[in-house]
Parts: C-alpha cells; structure tokens; sequence
C-alpha cells in the first residue's frame, strides 16, 4: 500500500524548521528569542546606545548580551571600524536566520491572536508613491493574512518630511527615505539606494562614456520631485562645478518618468530598482553620475515614545523580510 504524502508546510511548521535548522547549525542549545531581537536591531542601528534605547535597556546590558551571544556561537558577530559597526561573514549569516525566525514567530503569534480574539484595528501608513508601487505589495499581501480583520490606509508621503506627517497624527508609520537628523524618530533601515541616470538605448548618452560638462548641461533632465533633498543635492553638486541643469520636467508619477526616459525624450533621475524590468530587458541603461555617490537609506520610521503594537512589529519585519528577498533593491 502506498504511503500518503506528507501534509504541505504552514507557517508554523516553516517557524519551527527555521527554528530547528538554525540550532542545527549554529549550537547545540536554542537561541533565545531576545538575543536574536537585539543582535538584529544592533546589526541595523550600528550602535549599542540606539538598541539601548529601542530596547529599554543600558548600553553595558547590549554589550553584555553580544559577549554572551558570541561565546555561544564561538563566533566573531560584529566587527568596529572607527565609529561603525557592522555585522562579519557570520553576522551577516546569522542576521538573515534571525530575521526569518523573528518573523515567523511574529506571524505565529498574529495568528494565535486572530484565531482567538479576531484582531482588529488600523494600520495607517505614509509612503512616497515610488515605494508604495514597489515596495508595499508583497509586504501588505502578507500582512493582510496575518491580519485579515486589520484596516491599512496607505497615503502618499510625497515632498513631505516624515516628522510632520508623525507629529501631526496622519500616520503611525513612514515608509521613506532616512531624514539627515532623525533625532525625534526611530529609524529601522530597510536598504540603501544610489540615484543614476536612465536613458533609452537610443539616446546620445547611451555610449555609456562619462557626459561632459557642456552634454551635462545641455540635457533634458526627468525628475520626480524638484523638492526632494537627493534632487537638490545632485543640482548643488552640478552648481559647485559650475554646470546648471537649465531643464527639468517634474514628473510625481514613475510610470510616466519611465515611460518618457525608454522614449528618449529626456534623462530620468531616479534609483534603478523603479525601473528593474526595464533594465533588465535592455530598455533602459542605467549610467552613474559623474563624480557623485549619493547614498540614500530607506527606512520605516515612527516616534521614539512610540512602542510599537503587534501589528507594526509584524509590518516592520515583513518589510525586512521583503527587501532582503529583492536583490535588486541594492543595484
């Protein structure tokens, strides 16, 4: 007589695999679920008084905790360079086991929740319009089975500084890029993007040669928000080297900010990761700017008084979980 297959994996079966593979692997106890809480917010903060603070904690408890956790593992977890800090080869391995374990368990436990009490309640988000196109589907798709009694609003954060939009109520949570002085909010990083130019195969620049001053000068540039602190940067830039970017179309919608860059109608300013497929089919060139490395940091923000529910928990480490699965992201 045959034997039946084995029943397909739930989310709490993947958990406990998680769970079971990381113990296998890395030590013969179990690592306690706070460890693995700290070491990630340590690894993202890159600093033992931010994990402090978000954790309730003194700095010498964190610092105790990481000794504790790399004796166990008898692995090196986090290596100093000046005043940064940043996970090793093993860090960077155990980060992504815990941040698959940490989430599981926050499913597990929104999903006891619901099964028990039908969990309910409003998540509102802000979110520039880029983000909410690429980012948030997957993210809120799984939300969405782990709270199905939840309400999300979703509103667009476009040209509007993250503080505002927490101070005055309107979100409990913003999906943007990091604020140069977040020192009222808490910032959990999600990725880091570089801003490029995006051309048509069919225009002049797509030689991929270095444009000089005067082509620099000359073009016709796609922008998406003329307010935007990486679009003033790039202009100051260009300004201390004597070139003015004379015209610019601002265009709010990514679609049509591709759409007009694949037409070689101008060069559009922007991250690659909005227009992935594109170049990845060769519709679009992706060209560095000259002589600048404008880093940008993407993040879930939201006050630093604010603990955060469940619900948040859970949006936060799906977000995470997200960009780790999207290479990408960090082109």
């Amino acid at each position: 007589m045959p034997r039946p297959p084995p029943p397909p994996l739930t989310p709490i079966s993947i958990a406990a695999l998680a769970c079971h593979l990381l113990c296998h692997f890395l030590m013969d106890e179990v690592i306690d679920s706070w460890q693995l809480r700290m070491f990630s917010t340590l690894s993202r903060t890159g600093s033992f008084t931010e994990t402090a603070r978000h954790l309730g904690l003194t700095q010498s408890a964190v610092s105790h905790a990481l000794r504790k956790l790399e004796q166990d593992l008898g692995s090196k977890l986090l290596y100093r360079t000046g005043r940064n800090l940043g996970p090793t080869p093993a860090g960077q391995r155990l980060l992504l086991c815990a941040d698959a374990v940490l989430l599981q368990m926050a499913k597990a436990r929104a999903d006891l929740a619901n099964l028990d009490t039908g969990f309910r309640g409003t998540l509102r988000l802000a979110c520039p319009s880029d983000a909410a196109r690429h980012l948030l589907p997957p993210v809120l798709r799984e939300f969405r089975e782990c709270f199905p009694h939840f309400a999300v609003l979703v509103q667009p954060g476009d040209g509007l500084e993250p503080s505002r939009l927490l101070n005055e109520l309107a979100a409990d949570l913003v999906l943007a890029v990091e604020p140069p002085d977040p020192s009222s909010l808490t910032s959990c990083r999600l990725f880091s993007d570089h801003l490029a130019f995006l051309v048509s195969p069919s225009h002049p620049w797509s030689d991929r040669l270095p444009p000089d001053r005067a082509r620099l000068a000359a073009a016709h540039y796609l922008i998406q928000d003329r307010r935007a602190p990486a679009f003033r940067e790039v202009e100051s830039h260009f300004l201390r080297q004597g070139i003015r970017l004379h015209s610019t179309a601002e265009l709010p919608s990514p679609d049509a900010l591709i759409e007009l860059a694949k037409l070689g109608i101008g060069v559009a300013l922007a991250p690659p990761w909005i227009a992935a497929p594109e170049l990845a089919c060769g519709a679009l060139i992706a060209l560095p700017i000259p002589t600048l490395d404008l880093a940008r940091h993407w993040a879930v923000l939201h006050h630093k008084d604010r603990q955060l529910s469940l619900a948040e928990e859970t949006f936060l480490g799906l977000c995470r979980s997200s960009c780790l699965d999207r290479e990408t992201l960090h082109s």
